[in-house]
């Protein structure tokens, strides 16, 4: 399950708890599901708008790349706007949750748009190009305002609802890094006039500060999530949270992966199987960190860990290996130490802090 399916997932648990009480009165109802309804209807619209901005960098027509620009960036902004006027509103039960839903909506528009325009910004060329490179910032500083709302949130929703909001803010906080992998690559790639590249560079760093102050944001909220996650991701974002200003775009690409891989395991996100038949479907991650060689690392240690893991989550082994006997303590622990010789290989040897 992609990135962005598995806080799609969320929603829908998020929709359920909304659902349930039955204090509620009908005009209360009525009045949150028609600013749902309204966020959702900009969604759509820039939604539409940032898949015929692509379509059309392919394709070299800036005239239009720019007008779909506008469309996208104006929609999500008012998505955001409404979301974040439901927050301010809402009391500490069930309009709570609707407005968490609210944000949701919007803060994954905007992350689908700061990965579409930072994709194309070295697909385009003249004015155009300067209007995406632009662009970047203030989506940067859009995306980053609906999770600081949403974290503000985490003390009035009920406690039922506070797991799938966690788990939803440290999706959109750390669960990809596409934006500073696009950015850095475009950079790289020596095409972008100097003008663009300052702009573009710049971007690049308040992309990598963010998401540095996004790791200190899910650490602190690591307690609210299932117990059974709580080790493995606490063990990455020891290793990761005070060197992610120097790790390369590519490492912090497989590092936010695995943290994404973990949190759609949760009950609630809707853990899927693997293309080898198990839930978790980590043999694919080695595979991208390991070019393909999962399978050939000392010891089994890739189907061990795929294994570990899914049998942590409940769902078995995902590769031909059998998940150990002993009760969760031991797997949990056996998982943290694989994790650390994990990462600890891709940072260089040094070992993340015991939680």
């Amino acid at each position: 399950m992609s990135h962005p399916r598995r806080i799609v997932a969320a929603l829908a648990t998020l929709a359920v708890l909304v659902a349930v009480p039955a204090t509620a009165s009908a005009a209360e109802s009525s009045a949150k599901v028609a600013s749902s309804t309204n966020v959702q209807v900009h969604v759509d619209k820039a939604t539409k708008a940032v898949k015929r901005m692509k379509r059309y960098a392919r394709l070299g027509n800036g005239k239009a790349v720019a007008k779909q620009l506008k469309i996208a960036r104006s929609q999500s902004a008012a998505a955001s706007r409404m979301a974040r006027q439901m927050a301010v509103s809402a009391d500490a039960g069930t309009q709570s949750v609707a407005a968490a839903q609210a944000l949701t909506l919007a803060g994954t528009q905007y992350d689908q748009l700061v990965e579409s325009i930072t994709a194309i910004v070295d697909q385009i060329t003249g004015q155009v190009q300067a209007l995406v490179a632009n662009s970047i910032a203030p989506s940067l500083a859009g995306k980053q305002k609906i999770v600081e709302v949403l974290t503000q949130l985490l003390d009035q929703v009920p406690a039922e609802a506070k797991p799938v909001i966690a788990s939803i803010i440290a999706a959109l906080s750390v669960g990809d890094a596409d934006e500073v992998v696009n950015l850095d690559q475009a950079l790289d790639s020596g095409s972008l006039p100097s003008s663009i590249a300052g702009i573009v560079s710049s971007a690049l760093s308040m992309a990598t500060g963010i998401m540095d102050q996004a790791f200190g944001i899910v650490k602190s909220i690591v307690p609210l999530l299932p117990a059974a996650v709580q080790a493995p991701l606490m063990q990455i974002l020891n290793m990761v949270s005070s060197t992610v200003g120097t790790i390369v775009p590519a490492v912090l690409s497989t590092v936010t992966g695995l943290i994404d891989t973990i949190l759609g395991s949760l009950p609630f996100v809707g853990g899927t199987s693997s293309s080898t038949g198990g839930m978790f479907g980590l043999g694919g991650l080695l595979d991208g960190i390991l070019g393909g060689a999962s399978g050939d690392l000392p010891g089994g240690i890739g189907g061990m860990l795929d294994g570990l893991l899914g049998g942590l989550f409940g769902g078995g082994s995902t590769g031909g290996s059998t998940t150990p006997a002993g009760g969760i303590t031991g797997i949990i622990s056996s998982v943290t130490g694989l994790i650390g010789n994990l990462l600890g290989g891709l940072f260089g040897g040094q070992a993340a802090p015991a939680t």
